[in-house]
């Protein structure tokens, strides 16, 4: 479907490299080079700007690849969908907290109402979720943390209390009125991974108030928010979570904060332009009704 001209483009991008793009397509150099002045004359727009040998896209150049990127991903989702019609593949991603602790009652109701054979969900932050879209890996993703509205369709999926948290036997002596998150400093923090949602919005709370990770006398620093909770759990420190993580426990105390807790939201997105535009639109409508459904 795709004329051969995107798809040389596509690679270039990718590869960020002519003459490793000529080698992947088993072209030579410059046989790519005028297919890529041929998109160029074609578009009336540059869509590289060189640097000596380097080459970086131009603005026009973005817009395309991204344009050119999903019509690739709908493309291959498209043939499959033709092949086997009544079959409509899944492919899912989510950021722990929702993924988690809210996702799987929602998901478990549409698998009984709409019954499908092919259906994958991955775990993962916020990051690399992104890039998994952007690549075609997953049609949709729920995520906690921030993301570029202007590249992505999304649906609100819900809004979530953010806020410090410690175990339950781990007394602090003003906790019956709010105290100043300076009074925290002095414990260890644990935190998530570079990349994650959860850790980017504690970066982002404590800039406002001119704080750093570093303001904390140590850190511990996992990828598994269950290991991050365990943690919390067994008083080897404080942790800010979601309270959809912990709502279903009793052994939290949640301390209070001047500035918290904090209102993020949780979204649904997927590519912009998608051929399966409405379709997406619709499931993420149906998972927002479920989790409304459960809150009420």
């Amino acid at each position: 479907m795709q004329d051969i001209k995107i798809e040389t483009f596509i690679t270039v991008c990718e590869y960020q490299n002519f003459t490793k793009a000529s080698d992947r397509l088993g072209l030579t150099q410059p046989a790519v080079s005028r297919q890529m002045k041929s998109l160029e004359d074609y578009y009336g727009v540059p869509l590289f700007h060189f640097e000596g040998k380097k080459f970086f896209l131009t603005q026009a150049g973005k817009t395309l690849y991204h344009f050119a990127k999903n019509m690739q991903n709908d493309e291959m989702k498209l043939k499959k969908q033709l092949k086997e019609p009544a079959v409509f593949p899944l492919h899912l991603g989510s950021t722990p907290t929702p993924g988690e602790f809210l996702l799987p009652n929602i998901l478990s109701s549409y698998l009984k109402k709409y019954p499908t054979p092919n259906v994958s969900l991955i775990i993962q932050n916020t990051e690399f979720l992104l890039e998994q879209l952007n690549n075609g890996k997953i049609d949709l993703a729920i995520v906690e943390g921030n993301f570029p509205k202007k590249e992505y369709e999304y649906v609100l999926f819900s809004n979530q209390n953010y806020l410090p948290v410690c175990a339950f036997h781990q007394i602090f002596p003003e906790t019956k009125s709010q105290i100043p998150i300076e009074n925290l400093l002095s414990q260890t923090l644990i935190i998530r991974e570079p990349g994650s949602g959860n850790r980017e919005i504690l970066e982002y709370s404590l800039k406002r108030q001119n704080l750093s990770l570093s303001d904390f006398s140590s850190i511990i620093e996992t990828n598994h928010i269950q290991v991050q909770k365990s943690l919390v759990q067994q008083g080897c420190g404080i942790a800010f979570l979601f309270e959809a993580a912990i709502e279903a426990e009793n052994n939290f105390q949640k301390i209070p904060v001047f500035g918290f807790p904090l209102q993020h939201e949780f979204n649904i997105i997927w590519r912009k332009n998608s051929f399966f535009q409405e379709t997406y639109q619709q499931l993420a409508q149906y998972f927002q009704n479920q989790l409304q459904k459960k809150s009420s």
